[in-house]
């Protein structure tokens, strides 16, 4: 044991009541303490008595010697467990630790006070519940307060998160935090540990002067969780810079499991892997199971980050139940119509054909919102001048099933279009797209929910239009035969929205927790796996659109210059099909929209 100057006679600071006037139990304790700092996965399962498994004690020490730490690990992987036990560990050994741990989302942010330490590690260790002085759990403020001056405090990522100061910052689920704001606002809360010793002016008269050495500086450590990001995410920089740092100077390092560390720490059962991927979309369980950072093809069409981009929207619709409609009962989950508002519904048909696994029938529902600016020109008339931007959509709701009978789908199709109060449908006539129109352009009776639906008749197609003639016939409906031209225009139309931000696409599932949360009281208290599953459908199908888009490949021809887009393996497009055709008819609209004979000037959309 070394002890400076100062430190051999700190014992006689104690009154002779104290038993750390004791020089030999005042010095095991320093002692204990040493080695505990050097070794906190000791610490951890000494002093707390909570047992940790071998991947969590490496963590647990890298996490200790590193100033900054990434983690990339599979969901049920206990990431938040280990952060939440080696924050509580650090608060307890370095006095006046502030710990910030920061998150994408308001309930991510609070899961490792609320539910790891206070409901986890707490009644798992009675020492621990002594350290920490008081744990405050409001809608304003999530904190742990340590006796010791040591605290962990919860701050959701947010331009308006200011004033905080950190010598230990937590990312979680960092893949969900905007990178200028961890740049703009968390860093600088970084601040070093306000040890005491560092200004006791009493060692200086032992010629100790702790804050002139560089020996004693605590530099503020940074630690980065999540899941897997594809390699167009910020986050494959953060991996590259962290590596480098690894192998110079050795201040950083990089950790990374995937599903296998549940399974063989019985986490999570091989059954209970088996069923989650079942039902998991398959870009979500590649991310957020396999751990795998997704690759786009130099050949995808659709990029990651070019869809990701457009998740913004929240609200979800929801169709009517059949037992609602019965009785007579509104639609709980129905979303007003806006002054202008056109809503569309289209679908991609697929019949029952067993051998052919690709093959979903889609319905995605769009709502179209026509956009403009005014501007005051300059000049003696003062004249007003709009210019229009054309649709913007939104897209609250997809939905994806098996190929089913003509009838049957046909009856749905009108279910969800008077659902939404549409005012169009579009319709793929391949695949035998067109017998379902041959539903569709007659009266039909709804069994499930005992009511009539009246005829349809295509309004772009006269040959189509004449194949069934139900006088009074509903004039809504406009048949896609597609050609090379006009895939590789609905391709383009899309691809063109996207890029400049003119469609909003549901917020990931993960993120849709806390909305729904927040707003229906149904998901958020309910036990029952079928009810989380009809409120997160919307925002799962979503992710499966993005997963079906970001694998499209595509080629270019060289005489026409079409683009053609194509699956590759087991990967479908039906999502694709259905939300590219409904747009493509939107952009018709649109073409009406912007060369009317008004005073206006116009802005294309689409090139």
């Amino acid at each position: 044991m070394l002890l400076d100057a100062y430190q051999m006679n700190v014992y006689k600071k104690f009154p002779q009541t104290s038993w750390l006037s004791n020089k030999s139990i005042y010095e095991r304790i320093i002692d204990w303490v040493t080695f505990y700092r050097r070794n906190i996965p000791v610490f951890v399962e000494h002093y707390f008595g909570i047992p940790l498994h071998l991947y969590q004690i490496i963590w647990l020490y890298i996490l200790n010697i590193c100033i900054s730490t990434v983690i990339i690990a599979g969901r049920a992987s206990a990431k938040s467990y280990i952060i939440a036990v080696f924050a509580c560990a650090k608060c307890v050994l370095y006095p006046n630790t502030k710990c910030i741990i920061v998150s994408g989302t308001k309930k991510q942010a609070a899961l490792i006070i609320k539910e790891k330490i206070e409901k986890e590690l707490i009644p798992k260790s009675e020492t621990l519940r002594r350290e920490i002085k008081k744990i405050k759990n409001n809608s304003n403020d999530i904190e742990a307060e340590f006796h010791n001056g040591s605290s962990i405090i919860v701050v959701v990522n947010s331009e308006d998160a200011l004033g905080y100061r950190g010598t230990l910052l937590v990312f979680e689920e960092f893949k969900r935090i905007k990178k200028y704001i961890i740049d703009k606002v968390i860093k600088p809360f970084a601040m070093t540990r306000p040890a005491q010793f560092r200004t006791n002016t009493e060692c200086e008269s032992y010629g100790v002067r702790y804050n002139d050495n560089e020996e004693f500086n605590e530099e503020p450590a940074s630690v980065y969780i999540s899941s897997a990001a594809p390699t167009s995410h910020w986050m494959d920089k953060l991996l590259k810079d962290t590596v480098k740092s690894k192998y110079t100077n050795g201040t950083s390092c990089m950790l990374a499991t995937d599903y296998s560390i549940a399974l063989k720490h019985n986490i999570k059962t091989r059954m209970n892997l088996i069923e989650t991927k079942r039902t998991t979309d398959p870009i979500t369980w590649r991310e957020e199971y396999e751990n795998e950072r997704l690759r786009e093809s130099a050949s995808a069409y659709f990029t990651y980050g070019l869809l990701t981009q457009n998740q913004t929207y929240k609200k979800a619709f929801y169709p009517q139940k059949n037992d609602d409609v019965r009785n007579r009962r509104k639609n709980p989950y129905y979303i007003p119509k806006q002054s202008g508002e056109i809503r569309v519904l289209a679908c991609d048909i697929a019949f029952i054909e067993r051998s052919n696994k690709n093959d979903n029938s889609c319905s995605t529902l769009i709502r179209a919102f026509p956009e403009s600016v005014k501007y005051e020109s300059v000049g003696v008339d003062g004249k007003t001048v709009e210019v229009k931007n054309g649709y913007r959509r939104i897209v609250p709701y997809i939905e994806a099933n098996p190929g089913s009978d003509v009838d049957k789908q046909a009856i749905r199709i009108k279910q969800l279009f008077y659902d939404f109060e549409a005012d169009y449908i579009v319709l793929d006539a391949r695949n035998g797209g067109v017998l379902v129109y041959d539903r569709l352009a007659k009266v039909l009776y709804d069994e499930e929910r005992d009511c009539e639906y009246p005829a349809w008749k295509c309004i772009n197609d006269e040959v189509i239009a004449n194949r069934v003639t139900v006088g009074g016939a509903v004039e809504n409906l406009f048949i896609v035969n597609a050609t090379a031209k006009i895939n590789n225009d609905v391709a383009v139309s899309l691809r063109s929205v996207l890029k400049s931000k003119m469609i909003e696409l549901l917020i990931s599932t993960e993120e849709s927790r806390d909305f729904l949360n927040d707003n229906y009281t149904e998901y958020s208290e309910t036990p029952r796996g079928d009810v989380m599953a009809f409120y997160e459908r919307p925002y799962a199908e979503t992710q499966a659109l993005i997963g079906e888009m970001i694998s499209l490949e595509h080629t270019r021809n060289d005489q026409t210059g079409f683009v053609k887009l194509f699956e590759t393996g087991s990967n479908t497009k039906d999502r694709y099909t259905s939300l590219a055709y409904g747009n493509y008819f939107i952009e018709l609209l649109e073409q009406d929209l912007l060369s009317d004979s008004s005073e206006y000037d116009y802005v294309p959309l689409f090139n």
